[in-house]
């Protein structure tokens, strides 16, 4: 048998592996829309990776803060808009009767839905929409703002009461006092403004504590009017607000009162990660009454968020922190962190829903290859016997490659409807008719009972596995070798 022979049985069966797995994906596809695997193991891929990669969750109150987690991620309007479905009477029917099989095989298999009480979910989340998602479902930014907020108004409320102490020690004359208790209500209603506007988000932080500073400089501009430096009060009021202002203008006191202010996201989660009493940890976060909103609101998110989303995005904030410098950029990089963090893991997830499928397309295979009889070793010896057939499957195997040269994964459909044309115009060695049932007996008569045909469907049902774009990669490649090696028609020979 020379080489050319080989290539061409090489090829022949290569062209009967892609047509089996061509059927193979068709059905693997199906079976994979019908049961909604890629969106299952997504919702499954996002428990995991809340519950910190663990496999196993032995709390049932923290197995259950994960889960319910997840379905508030999915309910989220960023994450449930990308659940979008076909429109129209079909699509709903075709709809509606997939996800009645799929309740029927949960039923079957008693495993749980897991989209909760929705029949459905996405396929794909971005990175972006799953950190948008995640931080908009836990109020991360609007709660570091309400925390600001009620320091910013203890704060002022500190400015306020230290300049009040200041005045009402200088012992001032009954004529002088109500001037200076006239500047301190200016004062005052000023301070509340400025806490105002940052509670509206129309001035930022920083730009809120220049104001402060501002007005509480105009305050002592108007208040030595009437209290001179010749006079001991006027000295004592001048050195103590001198005093007081310099915090809020020294670049490095204003530093630390920006972070006093302003939590950073690392010190939060640091908080809220501390093994302790719930009580304890909002109190640690921000001075508030038990009955106020924003300690209802901080205690109800500490309450949900599973400890190891805890650990995984004070983290995760620590390492957004050391790569920037100012603070207004830390958010933005802590989502960037968030990002990649959902990116590794669902790459590794895609590795586990691979190997799954692999699976599945080896029985999904084997089953084809038994139904259709398809025996590998009976075919390679179909095609080692039979010249004419090995021709025919040839010529054919050539046209499809001819027309379909730059497969992908657009295109596919095509390559399926010539490899249908093509399979018409066929008589393969498989099937279970009675010529192909007594030529697999006569050529297995030195085997045990069965046991050639059997190794034949294994061998058929591993190599339909491996999938049409595998085949066809393949083909493409034999096939181009063959004809680069074939030499042209001679000038005697036309």
């Amino acid at each position: 048998m020379n080489l050319p022979v080989i290539l061409d049985i090489v090829i022949g069966l290569i062209f009967i592996y892609l047509s089996l797995s061509l059927l193979a994906t068709e059905i693997q596809e199906l079976i994979a829309t019908v049961l909604q695997w890629r969106a299952e193991h997504l919702k499954k891929s996002i428990e995991v990776l809340i519950s910190g990669g663990g496999d196993t969750i032995n709390d049932e109150a923290e197995f259950n803060r994960i889960k319910d987690l997840a379905n508030l991620i999915y309910d989220n309007p960023i994450v449930n808009d990308l659940n979008q479905e076909a429109k129209g009477p079909l699509s709903k029917l075709f709809r509606k009767i997939t996800h009645q099989i799929g309740a029927l095989y949960r039923r079957i298999t008693k495993t749980e839905n897991v989209f909760g009480d929705k029949s459905s979910g996405p396929s794909y989340i971005a990175s972006a929409s799953f950190s948008s998602s995640l931080l908009d479902t836990l109020r991360i930014s609007p709660l570091i703002k309400s925390i600001t907020e009620s320091r910013l108004e203890r704060f002022k409320d500190r400015q306020l009461a230290e300049v009040k102490f200041i005045v009402d020690n200088l012992k001032l004359g009954e004529s002088i006092q109500p001037i200076l208790d006239m500047e301190l209500t200016w004062l005052q209603k000023e301070f509340n403004k400025i806490v105002e506007d940052f509670n509206k988000n129309q001035a930022p932080l920083s730009d809120s504590i220049d104001r402060i500073s501002e007005k509480l400089g105009i305050y002592v501009q108007n208040s030595q009017v009437y209290l001179p430096e010749s006079e001991l009060a006027g000295r004592d009021f001048q050195w103590q607000m001198g005093f007081l202002k310099s915090s809020l203008d020294s670049e490095f006191d204003r530093k630390v009162l920006l972070v006093e202010l302003q939590p950073s996201l690392s010190n939060f989660f640091n908080s809220i990660r501390k093994t302790r009493e719930t009580q304890e940890t909002v109190q640690e976060i921000v001075d508030a009454k038990e009955d106020s909103p924003i300690y209802k609101e901080i205690q109800e998110i500490i309450n949900s968020m599973p400890e190891s989303l805890k650990k995984s995005l004070y983290i995760l904030a620590k390492r957004a922190e050391n790569d920037t410098v100012q603070t207004d950029q830390n958010f933005s990089k802590f989502q960037h962190e968030i990002e990649a963090w959902f990116d590794r893991s669902m790459e590794r997830a895609g590795g586990v829903y691979k190997r799954n499928a692999r699976g599945v397309a080896l029985l999904i295979g084997t089953t084809i290859a038994i139904a259709t009889n398809s025996d590998t070793l009976y075919i390679v010896g179909n095609l080692s016997t039979d010249s004419l057939l090995r021709a025919t499957v040839n010529k054919y195997a050539d046209e499809v490659v001819t027309r379909n040269s730059i497969p992908n994964r657009d295109n596919f459909a095509q390559i399926q409807t010539d490899v249908n044309q093509a399979l018409e115009k066929l008589s393969l060695p498989i099937g279970w008719n009675s010529n192909n049932l007594k030529n697999q007996e006569f050529d297995g008569r030195e085997w045990p009972l069965f046991s050639k045909r059997i190794f034949g469907w294994i061998l058929s049902g591993v190599a339909i596995s491996m999938g049409a774009a595998f085949w066809y990669d393949l083909l493409n490649k034999i096939i181009n070798v063959r004809n680069v090696g074939k030499k042209p028609p001679s000038s005697t020979d036309q």
